[in-house]
């Protein structure tokens, strides 16, 4: 049975896959979230007490839920719970693979929850005394070769960004007419009709403000 759209757990699921299928790491959702935790754990304390009566009153449907109700009602709160736990999941997979930018760049570690925050800077701690150990065993001709590549050629950026270049499938959720896809090239090429409902493969760096002003949905 399809859900309507301004459900909070039809939110936490376009939530989930915008987070899967963007390069970046988004925005964390923190009331969605806890919206959708409460009325989970509040959901599953109505099934088990519902449950416990049905069983007291020897499977009665009165004054409690058959079993067929209850496992209905308890697949579709495994399914959330599924959603939730892939979407922290995928945020930490993100921070993880760009821990130094996420932990540098303030417009990108603002996006983190605190909890999400006191992670990746402990991560970002742990990579640096690994490498750190490392680079203090290495021979002296190497950490000279380090040093002169920094003093000739300036900071070695080796920091892992997100690729903001990848191409991303999204769909368009409300008119937008005519839209400049590169602001730095005014080629009338570069120019897209976006029409509510419109599919699109498209390069995310294009669509990212129209992502972050909920104007489009990624799929």
């Amino acid at each position: 049975m399809t859900q309507p759209d301004d459900t909070d757990v039809a939110k936490l699921k376009r939530a989930w896959m915008n987070e899967k299928c963007a390069p970046e790491i988004l925005q964390f959702q923190a009331d969605l979230v806890a919206r959708v935790t409460e009325q989970v754990e509040h959901q599953e304390a109505t099934v088990s007490s519902a449950r416990a009566a049905a069983a007291a009153a020897g499977g009665a449907a009165s004054g409690g839920l058959d079993d067929l109700t209850a496992h209905i009602m308890h697949a579709e709160l495994n399914r959330v719970r599924f959603m939730l736990r892939s979407y922290y999941r995928t945020r930490l997979h993100k921070i993880e693979a760009h821990v130094v930018h996420v932990v540098k760049e303030t417009e990108v570690y603002e996006k983190l929850s605190p909890q999400e925050q006191e992670y990746a800077k402990d991560y970002a701690n742990l990579i640096e005394g690994h490498f750190g150990s490392v680079l203090k065993d290495l021979p002296d001709r190497y950490t000279s070769m380090l040093q002169q590549i920094e003093e000739e050629d300036g900071p070695f950026d080796m920091v892992a960004e997100p690729n903001l270049d990848k191409h991303v499938f999204c769909r368009i959720k409300e008119d937008r007419g005519d839209f400049l896809l590169d602001p730095n090239d005014p080629d009338p090429a570069n120019t897209v009709e976006l029409n509510k409902g419109d599919i699109y493969l498209i390069r995310y760096r294009f669509i990212k403000g129209l992502l972050e002003e909920d104007a489009l949905e990624l799929i």
